[in-house]
């Protein structure tokens, strides 16, 4: 489906021209009868001889109502540029020539109107005029029809020059993503809410539900209709009204956008390349200025932020960074116009590359060749362009605003990652280097920790994760399983080790070692805690947790330390004593073992925890069957 657009000098015959294709008046609004001019968009359509229906929009001419001429014209596939015979080619005639120009709308046709008020000599000027005009455009070779409405002359030229052209206009895509920018808002007696606009990016249909932006408010699709027709769906590139449930008239405005299940991401900052007219005199756009920005149905004040230039002049190109005081949706390959303020004029327009940048200055050389390595907008680089903006991005949000599907976008995602280019797990995406550089970093962070703590074997994985607090918690892992995948690192009860690596002691530390061993050795049944031995013996802590590491010393609940060899003693001397009799109690193990209450709770608690024993009432039971 296809939209055709006019364009032209106010009173040149746009409205007359499309009533005589279509028997559609479009000057739907009281002071557009009573003033005879075309105030607001249009919309009317056609059935051509092939039958094809075509959307046509109806734009005003006034160099007041400019604004809605763009909000028309950016939905537009190919454009009527309506010349009037007697006037020729006048001002507001080239600038909405200008504004096509800069929407890159690269297919039309020429219709010279009010043929019948002009002799030949007169119309062959006016044609002449505008071969000259048309000359190293996108419209050099776009038909020229001379037309009367009066006389119903080159009205069938004019129909089959649209049904020549559809072959030529590639097709709007559907990627999956339905966006309808609002043009119109109503109410209909009995139905309600009703938009209207151009339809892209993907299907909508009856009953589903739908987002507005900016308000984020869901709606659903009461009723459809495409040509005054009702449709259970309609299809990108189609010209659609909306019956809406759930919102109500005044929540809705011009701008606004109707999504479908797709979610929505927005941004108070675009990076575009920016096109000043060649025809402006006097005027550079100067570094932070304001403008009046426009694409589809949106207008917004916007500031220029200008890539290291302190200007752009006519007919120059350049990069840049616009600035919103609200976030817009935009989308990669977007187009735009720029306007100024006061005295209102078209100076430019150009092209989105960035609908979702960060904030920046454009210092950083490698914003420029980031942004001259999306401009050809290919998948990879973009997917590649992506990770180097966001250093990792889940794979749903991966290139949301662009015009390729889920499919394309999937497949060139694995190309990359077969390629050794990007860097996957289950839900995110990861720049390469910047993944390597979390390799490094991890593991110079680890041999860190040996330094500081020589003894240690390993240290807590939850030590490291906050070190790396930064990184998604299925990042954090993933980058865990590559390291004891490639065998660089061990992982076990939640501590890590080098697999390489052995605690370091000096001969000091061994002196150490061997006078706290013989401590716990002396007092079997009357063992010191961890507090009174650190404060008996200076610098034992770290010696300490490496015999408890080392399986040296076992430590109890309320930091009562046993060598380990007394303590499997105390614990086989109870399992044999539960195996007979079955169940034991306190003073029993006071007996048995000789140690006191301040001893025996804590060594319950050990093997409750060690699952060999439970408590049952006031004794203790076996918990399990003890292996031979």
């Amino acid at each position: 489906m296809f939209v055709f657009g006019t364009a032209g000098h106010i009173d040149h015959g746009k409205t007359a021209l499309i009533y005589a294709l279509t028997s559609i008046d479009t000057d739907r609004l009281p002071e557009e009868k009573e003033r005879g001019m075309t105030i607001d968009l249009g919309f009317a359509w056609i059935r051509l001889p092939s039958g094809e229906t075509v959307g046509i929009v109806d734009v005003p001419g006034h160099e007041n109502l400019i604004k809605n001429m763009i909000a028309g014209a950016t939905g537009i596939d190919a454009v009527i540029l309506v010349v009037d015979a007697n006037e020729g080619w006048m001002p507001q005639t080239e600038e909405h020539f200008q504004i096509i120009d800069l929407l890159e709308i690269k297919y039309g046709i020429i219709a010279i109107t009010k043929i019948d008020l002009v002799d030949q000599t007169r119309l062959n000027f006016v044609e002449k005029q505008i071969k000259e005009r048309l000359n190293n455009t996108a419209l050099l070779n776009a038909p020229i029809v001379k037309v009367s409405t009066v006389n119903n002359l080159g009205i069938d030229q004019i129909k089959l020059a649209i049904q020549d052209l559809i072959p030529r206009i590639k097709p709007k895509r559907d990627i999956g993503k339905p966006r309808l920018s609002i043009d119109r808002v109503f109410n209909i007696k009995g139905s309600g809410t009703v938009v209207t606009g151009t339809l892209i990016g993907g299907t909508l249909h009856q009953g589903m539900e739908v987002t507005i932006f900016p308000s984020y408010k869901k709606a659903r699709l009461k009723n459809l209709q495409t040509y005054k027709e009702k449709t259970e769906k309609a299809f990108p590139g189609s010209r659609a009204a909306l019956n809406l449930a759930g919102i109500e008239k005044d929540e809705l405005h011009r701008g606004d956008i109707i999504f479908g299940s797709k979610q929505i991401k927005a941004s108070k900052n675009i990076d575009v390349r920016i096109q000043i007219l060649p025809q402006l005199k006097k005027y550079a756009l100067t570094n932070r200025s304001e403008l009046f920005f426009f694409t589809r149905t949106k207008e917004a004040l916007v500031k220029v932020i200008l890539d290291q230039k302190e200007h752009l002049k006519p007919g120059e190109t350049g990069f840049a960074q616009l600035r919103f005081k609200e976030p817009l949706v935009t989308y990669l390959g977007d187009r735009f116009i720029l306007r100024i303020p006061s005295p209102p004029k078209t100076i430019g327009g150009g092209l989105i590359v960035d609908p979702l940048a960060h904030k920046h200055h454009f210092k950083d050389k490698d914003i420029l060749h980031f942004l001259q390595t999306r401009i050809k907008f290919g998948l990879r680089e973009l997917v590649l362009t992506e990770l180097k903006k966001n250093i990792f991005i889940k794979k749903d949000n991966l290139l949301t605003n662009s015009n390729y599907d889920d499919s394309e976008i999937r497949e060139t995602v694995e190309s990359l990652k077969k390629q050794g280019e990007i860097i996957t797990t289950n839900s995110w995406l990861i720049e390469k280097n910047y993944w390597q550089e979390q390799i490094i970093k991890f593991m110079n962070q680890l041999e860190q920790e040996y330094e500081l703590y020589p003894l240690q074997s390993g240290f807590p994985i939850n030590k490291f994760q906050s070190y790396f607090y930064y990184l998604k918690p299925e990042i954090f892992n993933n980058l865990i399983d590559v390291l004891i995948n490639t065998s660089k690192i061990g992982l076990e009860k939640g501590v890590m080790f080098l697999l390489s690596r052995k605690p370091k002691i000096s001969s000091q530390q061994k002196i150490l070692i061997s006078k706290i061993l013989k401590i716990l050795k002396d007092n079997p049944t009357n063992p010191p805690n961890e507090k009174t031995l650190i404060s008996q013996i200076a610098g034992s802590k770290e010696i300490i947790d490496f015999l408890i590491q080392e399986g040296e010393i076992i430590k109890l609940s309320d930091g009562i330390l046993l060598e380990s060899k007394n303590y499997d003693m105390m614990k086989n001397k109870l399992i044999d004593f539960l195996k007979i009799n079955g169940s034991i109690s306190v003073a029993q193990v006071r007996e048995l073992l000789e140690i006191s209450r301040k001893y025996i709770i804590p060594l319950f608690n050990k093997m409750d925890e060690e699952k060999i024993t439970q408590r049952k009432e006031n004794v203790r039971i076996l918990k399990t069957k003890p292996a031979n």
